[in-house]
């Protein structure tokens, strides 16, 4: 049951895939993609949920809008369970919960024209009637909305830039009117010139229609700007979660302060001055996670605890939660010599 200002609760999420016998040398399993995992979104704010690539971040939000049926735990969207609908009640609560893709290229259907791609789930969802003035109307208004001319209605998205065709998939998702989308890297296939662009508008239409984003992202800087808060998620689990600022200024998880030295400083004398962290190897695979603090392969302050017992989550901030052993209780960071606070 979510609170009044809890739009969306996550608990213990778990999404695992069968592992089939011809990969890993003829071994099978499950792919534990989001390992129990648990967070909340507010109304009106922007989650950002970062990681490496296979992390578990995209599975993640599929899995929240039940575009992939969680293995195990439980969804709330305002006081319903979206784990326990029926097929047929998932689908009369849909209009509510949308996705924008990451790719533009490969999200609009290269057949149909850009009034029939936007107009196409108020058809679906018989909220208007195929061919009728209203839909026509409601097709333009969106267009317009996203900074598009309504006379595009009858194009291609072959004839559109990235940027553009972003814009359609956009409008696409507003057609519902939902109050939740979740952001699958929006702007990761878009030019730098562009990106800006989509990431202003986005921020524009979260103020006038009072959206609620989780926002999957690679570019921290970017995450930074639009969200409100930060979580980290490293081998299907979550490591850090906290509000942006605090994230940024003080990170306490060592795979946070990692990704933190990853970003550039915009001024030169702080940036040569910077002490990078950079983490040694790859990623373990999701089918073999190792035992323990998933990350204790690559951390440079790995003791034997952490290979021995899974840590549990803790807040030495109010707000601010971590899953390492290595974080004090106390609200100390006992990892300063990655880092700690981050320069500015």
């Amino acid at each position: 049951m979510t609170e009044n200002n809890v739009l969306v609760q996550v608990l213990c999420l778990r999404k695992y895939f069968p592992l089939g016998g011809g990969l890993f040398g003829g071994k099978t399993g499950l792919v534990k993609a989001v390992d129990g995992i648990s967070f909340e979104i507010r109304r009106g704010e922007t989650l950002g949920l970062v990681g490496e690539s296979g992390c578990g971040k995209s599975t993640t939000g599929r899995a929240i809008l039940q575009l992939h049926k969680p293995t195990s735990g439980q969804v709330f969207f305002e006081d319903t369970d979206l784990t326990r609908l029926s097929a047929e009640e998932l689908r009369r609560l849909r209009p509510k919960m949308q996705m924008i893709f990451q790719d533009p290229y490969a999200s609009l259907n290269p057949r149909h024209s850009v009034g029939k791609i936007v107009g196409e789930p108020l058809v679906i969802h018989k909220v208007m009637r195929k061919g009728s003035q209203e839909l026509e109307d409601r097709v333009a208004e969106l267009l317009e909305l996203v900074g598009m001319d309504p006379s595009y209605v009858r194009r291609f998205p072959h004839e559109f830039s990235g940027g553009q065709r972003q814009r359609i998939g956009i409008a696409r998702a507003l057609s519902l009117n939902p109050s939740f989308i979740v952001c699958d890297e929006p702007i990761s296939a878009l030019d730098v010139s562009i990106q800006a662009q989509v990431v202003n508008l986005m921020q524009d239409l979260q103020q006038q229609l009072g959206l609620t984003y989780l926002l999957i992202a690679h570019d921290l800087s970017m995450v930074k700007h639009v969200s409100h808060r930060i979580a980290v998620m490293y081998l299907g689990k979550i490591m850090e979660l906290a509000d942006r600022n605090a994230l940024f200024d003080n990170p306490l998880h060592p795979y946070t302060q990692s990704l933190n030295s990853a970003v550039p400083l915009p001024v030169p004398r702080l940036e040569r001055q910077r002490r990078r962290f950079i983490l040694k190897g790859d990623p373990p695979s999701p089918a073999f996670p190792p035992s323990g603090c998933v990350f204790h392969t690559r951390c440079p302050l790995a003791i034997e605890k952490c290979v021995a017992v899974e840590p549990e989550p803790s807040d030495p901030y109010p707000g601010h939660t971590v899953v390492c052993h290595l974080a004090d209780q106390s609200g100390r960071s006992k990892i300063p010599e990655l880092g700690g606070r981050a320069e500015k």
